[in-house]
């Protein structure tokens, strides 16, 4: 159990009650993560067990920061590919080897960052629609 202390440190200035994690809306990213993906498939990409989604949607749990960054960047690059694919497509895109990126999106995207993987989903949106 969090002490007082802890509680304080972990809250910023904004809303009475609003923690940091709160304000950057982690709860909403999950959910559209688990949308998309599910949770048991979000859980898997993200590198977490099967029930740490749920856990973190809830609030009973707050994602370590390498996960908040995690949770971030997956969920830039799934907005992203989710203007140019349906929800299932998206996902194998994402999981499949990408000539533009000369390796599977989503293992870019932990080495790397969302920069690359916006950069290929863009290349192929232009293939697309040439």
């Amino acid at each position: 159990m969090p002490t007082r202390a802890t509680r304080r440190r972990s809250r910023l200035p904004g809303r009475r009650g609003e923690s940091a994690v709160d304000r950057i809306g982690i709860r909403e990213r999950v959910g559209r993560l688990v949308a998309a993906l599910g949770s048991n498939r979000a859980a898997e990409i993200l590198g977490v067990s099967r029930s740490q989604p749920s856990r973190w949607r809830s609030g009973h749990e707050r994602p370590s920061s390498a996960h908040l960054k995690a949770v971030t960047d997956l969920d830039y690059v799934m907005a992203r590919l989710l203007q140019t694919f349906p929800p299932a497509v998206a996902e194998v895109w994402l999981t499949s080897s990408n000539a533009h990126l000369g390796a599977r999106p989503i293992d870019v995207l932990k080495l790397r960052g969302p920069a690359a993987v916006i950069t290929a989903i863009d290349a192929e949106d232009a293939g697309a629609h040439a």
